[in-house]
């Protein structure tokens, strides 16, 4: 049961976070500071909010690319993705080959 009880003068009164107000109108009859829990528990709101959890990528985003339409940071990736650290600071054409020699 809500704490909150509507004036009795105007029993049609709903709060918002500006305080008690017409729910047709939206005409401010009282002003007042609810909070977001208190208006929820009037209106008998018992929701939960779940927030998705964060995933780790498992794979590359390639794209349908080929080895050598891919960036050097996109064939680290898909180096990792094969459990192997490339280092960025070879050209892209050896990155390449160690790529096609792990695959």
């Amino acid at each position: 049961m809500s704490k909150l009880k509507a004036p009795g003068w105007c029993a049609n009164a709903v709060p918002t976070l500006r305080g008690w107000e017409d729910p047709v109108t939206g005409e401010l009859y009282i002003s007042s500071g609810f909070t977001q829990s208190q208006i929820d528990e009037f209106f008998g709101v018992t929701e939960e909010v779940i927030q998705p959890k964060a995933s780790l990528l498992t794979e590359a985003p390639v794209g349908g690319k080929s080895l050598q339409e891919m960036t050097k940071t996109e064939l680290e990736a898909l180096g990792r993705q094969y459990g192997v650290e490339l280092d960025r600071r070879l050209s892209k054409a050896k990155l390449v080959s160690q790529i096609k020699e792990i695959i």
